[in-house]
């Protein structure tokens, strides 16, 4: 029976195992995810964020329905290694480490915003966007902060503004490079300069602007450094990456014939990076279960 581990539980990693099961009743399919919950939508983030969107209308499914489907769901398993040569998936829980066997490995690990070199970058109240658990983070600091320092805008900053501004709380986007067209909204504010500290004891109490002006916050929030494959786990093996991002051909194959890769963390070889939108994603992650399915029936392990 062949194995297949798939790494990351987003709707890439959760449609690509879904649609592997309605195609391949005998095969063995496990799922990985450092994170606490099945996939959810992100796309509801924002409203979540906001208060208009319960947590539990976020879930596309319950933990249940991967068990129902005969997929293994590990949560809170963070993938820290790959031995390709073993074919085997290294991941840790709490203090506790594991492994798996495969004969076919997915890659669905998504991005990871980094963050910018700046002295205070990690103090608590300085988050970025990228989980379910960032949000509901945001939304602990929210209820003790008036103001909010954006570092950087990008349309992911615009929608998370709209959010927070709607409940009343003042957005200061700090932006070296000034901002054209966004969409105007009361109670945000650009600042064209560069944060150069970030100043406080137990946690953020201000930001500081190069020119040395200081604007209290209680909460940061990071766009402006670039968003990464969270590939590191790939470091040590010799699957070929590009821009950070796991190189795959118009099969979604690597360069190892029973590793595959789809959504935000692969990209086409010789092609420039494009941003995948949610049904560019579903649509990948549905094709990569037919090429996985095909290389199943020709026992191409």
């Amino acid at each position: 029976m062949p194995k297949i581990i798939i790494i990351g539980s987003s709707i890439a990693g959760h449609t690509a195992a879904i649609s592997l099961r309605q195609k391949n009743k005998d095969c063995e399919i496990t799922l990985i995810t450092d994170e606490p919950s099945p996939c959810y939508d992100k796309r509801k983030l924002p409203a979540y964020l906001a208060g208009g969107t319960k947590e539990k209308e976020l879930y596309l499914v319950n933990a249940d329905h991967y068990a129902g489907q005969n997929i293994k769901f590990l949560k809170e398993r963070k993938v820290y290694g790959i031995n390709t040569n073993r074919r085997l998936v290294y991941f840790k829980h709490e203090e506790t480490r594991g492994n798996a066997e495969y004969d076919f490995l997915v890659i669905c690990s998504g991005v990871k915003t980094t963050l910018p070199d700046i002295p205070g970058i990690n103090k608590e109240g300085v988050i970025r966007l990228d989980s379910l658990n960032d949000f509901k983070q945001a939304r602990k600091y929210l209820l003790s902060s008036d103001t909010v320092c954006f570092l950087g805008w990008n349309p992911w900053a615009q929608e998370i503004a709209k959010a927070i501004t709607g409940q009343q709380k003042e957005v200061k986007a700090v932006t070296e490079q000034p901002v054209e067209g966004p969409a105007q909204m009361q109670h945000l504010e650009f600042i064209n300069s560069k944060v150069t500290d970030i100043i406080g004891e137990s946690g953020v109490q201000a930001i500081k602007l190069k020119e040395g002006k200081i604007i209290g916050a209680s909460l940061v929030v990071v766009f402006d450094s670039p968003a990464k494959p969270a590939v590191d786990f790939l470091k040590d093996t010799d699957i070929e990456l590009s821009g950070g991002g796991v190189c795959v051909d118009a099969n979604l194959r690597t360069n190892l014939k029973n590793v595959f890769a789809c959504g935000a963390a692969a990209g086409a070889q010789g092609l420039p990076d494009k941003t995948k939108n949610w049904d560019d994603v579903l649509n990948e992650s549905v094709r990569l279960a037919d090429n996985i399915s095909q290389a199943i029936g020709g026992l191409n392990v």
